[in-house]
């Protein structure tokens, strides 16, 4: 017996789930009719195990009421036979029992499904029995009674449910069976009678299951967005990028966000929204629109051809090369003179020379570029290669005087770059040049 009331329990937790099995917030009420089997054990006798007893059947009515995905209300009531019979003594009686008890369900939706198929609870709660003797075998009386028991629902559909269950049932009384329990009598069994009740049976789920048009687990009429799936944290309505803000309320409601931009990303982190961020993928300032400024000089880093290097504005945000200075570039554009068709630098040039030297040593952020330029007489590769010579020369010079060669770049470009007309003897001159432009 002890196996036949456990293994229903036991393979429960196997059983693969697949539909609604009991009244749920929406139809909370069920009713259920059973048969069942009663059981004696007091001091005449144990029957809980004893298959030798006759048959007392019982017929039974529950009404259950849903509390929560845990809980369940039932008023359980049974009308029915009671008895037992041990060679001279013996008792039998009909008996009304009546108790209040709550369920603790398994199909609770952590250990299992609430939609499961299979669904077994426990159950205790507090009630009564009446014992009325049938031919005077037996007392008459009423004992309060405290059941503990197990159970099951299976769901055949949606309405209804067929059902087991067996409780121990402790009863405040000690005289169903026409004896008291006493210390010196050693073959009678003391402490309260207790009765044993096993029943099957069928319930029926009552109202109409909620509409739920979206599908989401929440019925149309608890849900804030009925015609779209979406998730009981808004009340039914989407968050279809699961930032946490509904996408009624989100700005972009496809990409994943934060609350301080209405649901938009701020994927730099730099408190601004991409949308309004000029680099949204780099951390800037507000002051930028969003893109960084690594030297601080109020230039963004993309507009900044010294971004390393803090300068102005006015200079695209390389720093600004003085007056002085500037003055001694022009000057070398006509004060630098090679021999004629050689890169050999004339001993005349050396003076502007060595001052562009002292502005390389005055300034070491300076990266300086020197340009060789030709006039259009003679051959044009000739040209770019002379071109190219005297710029080197010039490097080297400045190398020799102490300006190192990293800091400096030689290129020639004959004469693709005319400033003046080749067809004159002074633009020809102004042509002949070696020009120098800072970088950083």
């Amino acid at each position: 017996m002890r196996k036949t009331i456990f293994l229903p329990l036991f393979l429960c937790f196997f059983w693969a789930n697949t539909s609604l099995t009991a009244q749920t917030a929406d139809a909370p009420w069920s009713i259920g009719v059973s048969l069942g089997k009663a059981a004696y054990n007091g001091d005449i006798g144990n029957g809980f195990f004893n298959f030798d007893q006759a048959f007392h059947g019982f017929v039974g009515l529950n009404v259950n009421r849903y509390m929560s995905n845990w809980v369940d209300l039932s008023l359980n009531g049974t009308y029915g036979r009671h008895g037992y019979m041990e060679y001279n003594e013996n008792f039998l009686t009909m008996l009304t029992q009546m108790n209040l008890a709550v369920n603790l369900k398994m199909n609770n939706g952590v250990l299992l499904s609430e939609d499961a198929k299979f669904a077994p609870y426990f159950f205790t709660g507090l009630g009564f029995v009446n014992y009325t003797p049938v031919e005077d075998r037996g007392t008459k009386g009423t004992d309060f009674s405290v059941p503990l028991g197990v159970g099951a629902n299976y769901a055949v559909s949606d309405k209804v449910s067929i059902f087991w269950q067996s409780s121990y049932n402790f009863t405040g009384g000690d005289d169903s069976d026409n004896m008291m329990g006493d210390a010196n009598t050693s073959n009678m069994v003391r402490g309260n009678d207790a009765i044993m009740l096993h029943q099957v049976g069928v319930k029926f789920n009552l109202g109409k299951k909620a509409v739920d048009t979206d599908g989401d687990g929440i019925a149309d009429k608890k849900d804030a967005c009925p015609m779209t799936a979406g998730v009981a944290t808004f009340g039914g309505c989407p968050d279809t990028d699961g930032d946490g803000i509904m996408d009624k309320e989100d700005q972009c409601p496809s990409v994943k966000g934060t609350l301080a931009f209405n649901g938009c990303p701020d994927t730099d982190g730099d408190g601004i929204a991409d949308a309004k961020d000029d680099c949204p993928n780099v951390k800037g300032t507000k002051a930028m629109k969003g893109c960084p400024d690594r030297d601080n000089d109020g230039v963004s880093d993309k507009n900044d051809r010294c971004p390393n290097v803090k300068g102005v504005a006015s200079n695209n945000g390389c720093p600004e090369i003085s007056e002085s200075t500037r003055s001694i570039f022009r000057e070398a554009l006509t004060g630098i003179h090679f021999e004629t068709a050689k890169a050999v630098i004339k001993p005349s040039s050396y003076a502007i020379l060595d001052k562009v030297v002292r502005v390389m040593k005055d300034n070491p952020s300076y990266q300086l570029s020197i340009e060789g330029h030709t006039d259009s007489q003679g051959n044009d590769a000739s040209n770019m290669t002379l071109s190219e010579k005297r710029a080197t020369s010039v490097m080297n010079y400045l190398t020799r005087k102490g300006v190192k060669a990293s800091r400096m770049t030689a290129r020639g470009y004959g004469e693709t770059k005319p400033v003046a007309s080749n067809d004159t003897k002074q633009g020809r001159a102004q042509n002949r040049r070696v020009e120098f432009s800072v970088t950083f």
